[in-house]
C-alpha cells in the first residue's frame, strides 16, 4: 500500500449540452482521504504516483538532473469508473495495486457516492461529456480508462466522442449491447413484458403501477430511487455504433459465469471494436471479478498498462 494519502476533490463541471457494496475489510484497506471544497457534481479520489519523482529535461528525454532546465514529468494516468449502484470504493483495492509509476483517479459518477445528482435525466453520453470536461483540467499524460459494467458504457462513449482524451480502455464486464437470447428466452421475456403492461393498469385489483414495476423490474431498477429515469435511459441504450467508432486499444475482461453481462456480450464487443482483445476469466461472475478475481484482473490491467504506457 502506498504511504501517501489520497486527495479528494469535488468539482463542478460546466454541463454538457444536453452493483453490490464493497466488503468492510476491503474498504478499510484504503488509506484515509483528505477532503477539498468544491462543487457537487463529481467526486474524485486521487491516488498519487508512489514511484520516485522523475524530471524531464526541457530539450531531452526523461532524466534525473535538477535545475531550471528541467520540468516535472507528467506520468501515466489511470481513471477508474465504477458500476451501477457502486462507488469508487468498489475499485479502490484494485487501484491500490497500480500506484507505482502511475497516477490513479477514482470517480464517484454523478448520482453515486459523494457526488451530486445529475441535473437532468442523463444518458451515458452526458456522463461521458461531463467526465471529459473534468479530464481536460488534468495535465495530458498517457491515460487509460478502467471501467466496470456501467463505467464501461461511459468509457466507450468517452473514447468515441472525445478520442483525444484517452489512449486505451480496460473494460471489466462491459455492458451496452443487446443480450443474445434463445427462442425460449425471447418468448419468456415477451410474456413478462405483456403481463407487466397489463397488470400495471389494474389498480382496482390491487396491482398498483409501482408495485408491478418492482415485481417485474430488476433489483437495480427497484433500488434506483431518484436515479430510476437515468437507469431506464442507460439500460435501453445500444452502443453498437458507439463501439465501432472507438479507435484506441481496448482490453475486454469478462467472468465466465457472469449472467448479467455474459462473455457472449464480450464476443460481440470484440467484433465491433476495431482494436479489441477479449479475455474470459474462468469461474468468476459479474461482481466477484473485482474481489475473488481481483488478482487476475490486476495482472491483466498491469500487462495492458505496459502496452499503452511503455515498460
Amino acid at each position: 500500500m502506498n504511504s501517501a494519502p489520497p486527495t479528494v476533490t469535488r468539482t463542478t463541471i460546466p454541463q454538457p449540452t444536453a452493483d453490490a457494496s464493497i466488503s468492510p475489510a476491503a474498504a478499510c484497506s484504503a488509506p484515509p482521504a483528505t477532503s477539498a471544497s468544491g462543487g457537487p457534481y463529481l467526486h474524485v479520489v486521487h491516488l498519487p504516483d508512489t514511484a520516485p519523482a522523475r524530471r524531464t529535461a526541457a530539450n531531452g528525454p526523461d532524466t534525473a538532473p535538477t535545475g531550471d532546465a528541467t520540468t516535472p514529468r507528467i506520468g501515466p494516468q489511470i481513471i477508474w469508473a465504477h458500476g451501477w449502484m457502486h462507488t469508487h470504493a468498489n475499485l479502490l483495492p484494485l487501484a491500490n495495486t497500480c500506484t507505482h509509476g502511475r497516477d490513479n483517479y477514482l470517480l464517484d459518477m454523478p448520482g453515486f457516492g459523494r457526488s451530486g445528482m445529475p441535473p437532468a435525466t442523463w444518458g451515458t453520453q452526458d456522463y461521458a461529456d461531463h467526465a471529459a470536461a473534468w479530464l481536460r483540467t488534468l495535465p495530458r499524460g498517457k491515460r487509460i480508462w478502467v471501467g466496470h459494467s456501467f463505467g464501461c458504457r461511459v468509457g466507450l462513449q468517452l473514447a468515441a466522442r472525445h478520442p483525444d482524451l484517452l489512449d486505451g480502455l480496460f473494460l471489466m464486464a462491459a455492458a451496452g449491447l443487446p443480450r443474445r437470447r434463445t427462442p425460449m428466452e425471447k418468448f419468456t421475456r415477451g410474456c413478462r413484458i405483456a403481463a407487466f403492461k397489463t397488470l400495471k393498469h389494474l389498480n382496482w385489483l390491487g396491482f398498483g403501477a409501482e408495485r408491478v414495476r418492482r415485481f417485474f423490474g430488476s433489483a437495480d431498477y427497484a433500488n434506483a430511487g431518484a436515479l430510476r429515469p437515468v437507469f431506464v435511459s442507460v439500460v435501453n441504450e445500444n452502443l453498437s455504433d458507439v463501439a465501432a467508432r472507438v479507435a484506441c486499444p481496448v482490453h475486454l475482461l469478462y467472468g465466465e459465469n457472469d449472467t448479467e453481462t455474459p462473455p457472449s456480450m464480450g464476443q460481440d464487443f470484440a467484433r465491433l471494436l476495431p482494436h479489441a482483445h477479449l479475455q474470459v476469466l474462468p469461474r468468476f461472475g459479474h461482481l466477484d471479478i473485482l474481489t475473488a478475481g481481483g488478482h487476475q484482473a490486476a495482472y491483466a490491467l498491469d500487462t495492458f498498462c505496459e502496452e499503452i504506457f511503455g515498460g
